[in-house]
């Protein structure tokens, strides 16, 4: 069953407090809490118990952790805050970024480094029962299913996956194949709908989300799609954006 969920940076000026509110108003299901506002690595204890516990006592999951680890430009040592954070949070997958190079920009040195770091996370979060998971993006090492097939065979972890989402607004197909092609890594989906740099209702890429989710459901996806930005920051937008998720989903 596909289930949906929020990033905690769609809405960074707002609390936990809120945000778990707010997703259970909407009917929201878990929660990808951020780490560069909301819950930074390395943050008290206290602090991780009182957000774990704020989504545990309103039923909310907390699938993953939205991590700002760079494989790229930090160091195996700095992966260590993070896991322990993810950890004590009780999420089941942590998303990492690859580093900011275009993939045919990149030189074999990078490939190397964002593989060695890459697979050096995937491996200490495979000791505590975490999956880690590149950030899908463009302009990045995994903009597109080629390069980032490519960067998980150079790690070579089977505890190392990736994000996905659509990455051209007027290539469908494009769009669709990507996901076809990185689905046997997939940990989960990012959910917006932007035209350039501007963020629309998901109403108008309703044509584009209508295919992305009946390709998951043909494919048997069991995980979560994640509401991440939504047009003005607006919390009766998120609403309208997921009412229309849940029907193309099936929910």
């Amino acid at each position: 069953m596909i289930k949906l969920g929020l990033c905690s940076v769609t809405f960074r000026r707002k609390s936990m407090e809120e945000l778990v509110e707010l997703c259970s108003r909407v009917g929201l299901e878990g929660i990808e809490v951020g780490g560069d506002i909301h819950l930074p690595p390395g943050s008290p204890q206290a602090e991780v118990d009182k957000v774990a516990g704020l989504c545990r006592g309103a039923g909310i999951e907390i699938p993953s952790y939205g991590s700002y680890f760079n494989v790229l430009e930090h160091g195996a040592a700095d992966f260590g805050p993070v896991l322990e954070t993810a950890v004590r949070l009780g999420a089941g997958t942590i998303r990492i970024w690859p580093g900011w190079v275009e993939p045919e920009q990149m030189t074999q040195a990078q490939l190397g480094t964002i593989a060695s770091t890459a697979r050096a996370a995937a491996a200490a979060a495979a000791e505590k029962g975490v999956r880690v998971a590149f950030e899908f993006h463009l302009n990045s090492p995994t903009s597109g299913a080629k390069s980032t097939l490519r960067l998980l065979e150079a790690a070579g972890h089977d505890n190392l996956y990736t994000y996905y989402q659509f990455l051209e607004p007027g290539d469908i197909k494009r769009n669709i194949d990507d996901l076809k092609a990185v689905f046997p890594r997939l940990a989960n989906l990012h959910c917006h709908y932007y035209e350039g740099e501007v963020c629309k209702p998901l109403a108008d890429g309703r044509k584009l989300w209508a295919a992305i989710c009946s390709t998951l459901k043909e494919l048997d996806y069991r995980g979560y799609i994640f509401m991440e930005f939504v047009k003005d920051d607006s919390p009766e937008q998120l609403a309208r954006d997921v009412a229309l998720l849940r029907e193309l989903v099936g929910r």
